[in-house]
């Protein structure tokens, strides 16, 4: 009997173990805390890069050009950002593709301070954004421009996270932000006005997208193909356990009002696609 057990769990470890012995050590980053970036945080909580043979470290970089850097320097092997640094920076001739497009539509809306009541009040006003030079940056330029403000006629201001921005369009010291929910739902929640809604617009645009170096995808091919089969599995289950979602949101952006947290999943989940398809028209804008 003893001679049994023994063998069973033998053969169970020779099962297991090649997947766990030859796992690929993998560095993975993210560019900020919005909504957006769910579907990668859900792909890596649910051990879904381990179900691949993937032993992914991920890590939080903020800016899409501080991403890019790290990506091209080898510290980096796949980043999850906005699609315009590393559009922009292949068009200038760095080494760098995107693989994946996991969310293609402005998820922005334009916040203004309660003295703020429509887009054409903004003329000569502060205009805070978490980067300069970065997705919110291009969503305000863009909105402020079809809105007939002018982005020339706002000045933009870099002021960090979220809860800063908000805090800054409070204290009367800007008076408009981008938000992407959950930043979107806390700061109409506390009364700020909601000036445009660039997700109602369904401008499309590579919010989301999965960038890495061209040298790196050549040389480790089957990586990159377990790394995005692992996101595909992601978006499944994202799409399919709201409950495990909400969970890993909470987790991650440290909200911990459930409306809002609803609302937020609600918001993305029923525009995001089962598969992460890059297509032209939405790559073209960035």
């Amino acid at each position: 009997m003893l001679l049994r057990q023994l063998t069973f769990i033998i053969l169970t470890a020779l099962v297991y173990l090649p997947s766990l012995a030859f796992a690929q050590s993998v560095r993975a980053s993210y560019s900020g805390l919005s909504g957006q970036n769910l579907p990668f945080w859900l792909t890596y909580d649910a051990g879904l890069y381990k179900k691949y043979g993937l032993n992914t470290e991920i890590l939080l970089i903020s800016g899409g050009l501080t991403n890019i850097q790290a990506v091209l320097a080898n510290e980096i092997n796949f980043t999850y950002l906005g699609g315009a640094s590393p559009i922009q920076a292949a068009a200038q001739g760095a080494n760098v593709v995107v693989l994946a497009t996991a969310y293609g539509l402005m998820p922005y809306g334009m916040v203004g301070a309660k003295n703020i009541q429509s887009p054409m009040d903004l003329k000569g006003k502060i205009f805070v954004v978490s980067r300069l030079g970065g997705i919110e940056e291009t969503a305000a330029r863009l909105a402020l421009d079809r809105l007939g403000v002018g982005a020339r006629n706002v000045s933009f201001l870099q002021a960090g996270p979220d809860p800063v921005r908000i805090a800054a369009l409070e204290s009367g010291s800007a008076q408009a932000a981008m938000l992407a929910p959950p930043g979107l739902f806390v700061a109409t929640a506390r009364g700020l006005n909601l000036l445009a809604d660039l997700g109602a617009l369904k401008i499309k645009y590579p919010t989301s997208v999965v960038a890495a170096s061209r040298a790196f995808v050549t040389r480790q091919r089957d990586v990159a193909k377990r790394f995005l089969m692992a996101l595909v599995d992601g978006l499944h289950v994202y799409r399919q356990n709201k409950s495990l979602a909400i969970e890993v949101l909470q987790k991650y952006t440290k909200s911990a009002n459930p409306d809002i947290l609803s609302q937020t999943y609600n918001y993305f989940v029923k525009n995001t696609p089962a598969l992460p398809l890059s297509d032209a028209a939405t790559i073209q804008p960035a």
